[in-house]
């Protein structure tokens, strides 16, 4: 079994964590300007909303509840930072010896604990999202898919992520966050009503952990409501002519309203773009275009299926953080 491994020293900033997230076509900008939005502070107002995509308050809020009432958007949660979980986010591309193996492969990757999203890809492949306690160090996930049988090949990368900050929760806070964990999005009113605070303080806590540092308020989405195809482009550059943020740009403004994110490698000069496209047949004519930036050294094609999902680290850590108050 041939193993790849890419590991990062260290991780820069870069916006925010979408292995979450499978995209369908069905979709328009505006409803993709509010996922993005809503990935980066599902707390954010109608107002806001409206604001950044040109739009009123109320029509924010109508097409958010279109997207909820759909199921394209599952839930909204509130996770730890990176910085406060401890914690290490991996991808890995595999490939699996057998077609009659990959099912055997797909459970036995995702009963692992560390593993918080698999699935299949068209090629007869896998995509795994994994976290790890930084103490483990890189090698902890190389081993594990190194037992599991079936898999031939594997490439690993150290996912690029913001790592927040390391802060202390107040006992209000803490009462406020225990609420958040049913519904990030839950309105003042309705967590007084469950704390005994006054809706106003309510307001002013939920102000502070927004701001405050070490945790996230994301949107959880499950596109797979429409028919439509999600589309992978696995981007390798050379790092002499650009860097990840200036591929991102390029991507977002020229292929605005298709391109949705990317999950960079926290080392090596590759990132998975992930695409809105009505057909099939869009992936190779968009894979040409992409491949023509100066800077881009070869683009693959990677089709998704649903992917099976558990809480992941940054979620579960939140949770024994909240339970070790008494």
């Amino acid at each position: 079994m041939a193993l790849h491994f890419y590991s990062g020293i260290h991780t820069v900033p870069l916006g925010q964590d979408y292995s979450n997230l499978t995209v369908v076509r069905g979709l328009d900008s505006v409803d993709i300007g509010i996922l993005r939005a809503l990935e980066r502070d599902c707390r954010v107002s109608y107002q806001e909303l409206g604001r950044e995509l040109g739009m009123t308050a109320n029509a924010a809020k109508k097409r958010m509840n279109r997207l909820v009432e759909s199921g394209a958007i599952h839930n909204f949660a509130v996770y730890l930072d990176y910085a406060m979980a401890n914690a290490v986010s991996y991808i890995a591309l595999v490939h699996i010896k057998g077609k009659d193996r990959e099912q055997g492969v797909l459970t036995r990757v995702v009963d692992d604990s560390h593993v918080y999203s698999a699935g299949s890809l068209s090629d007869g492949g896998c995509i795994i999202f994994a976290q790890y306690d930084r103490s483990m160090g890189p090698g902890a996930f190389e081993d594990f898919l190194s037992s599991v049988d079936g898999v031939h090949e594997v490439e690993i990368h150290r996912e690029l992520t913001s790592e927040g900050q390391i802060v202390e929760f107040s006992p209000l806070q803490v009462r406020v966050l225990r609420c958040l964990l049913e519904d990030a999005r839950m309105p003042a009113t309705e967590i007084a009503g469950m704390t005994g605070l006054t809706p106003r303080r309510v307001r002013r806590i939920l102000g502070q952990l927004q701001q405050g540092g070490g945790l996230r308020f994301v949107a959880r989405v499950n596109l797979n409501v429409d028919p439509g195809v999600t589309y992978y482009a696995q981007i390798h550059w050379d790092s002499e002519k650009a860097d990840h943020v200036s591929i991102i740009r390029w991507l977002d403004k020229e292929f605005s309203g298709i391109y949705y994110d990317s999950h960079v490698s926290a080392s090596a000069p590759m990132m998975l773009s992930v695409f809105v496209i009505d057909h099939l047949r869009e992936a190779e004519n968009l894979s040409r275009q992409i491949y023509q930036n100066p800077a881009v050294e070869s683009v693959q094609t990677l089709f998704p299926f649903p992917a099976k999902k558990k809480p992941r680290l940054q979620r579960r850590r939140l949770e024994q953080l909240l339970s070790s108050y008494s």
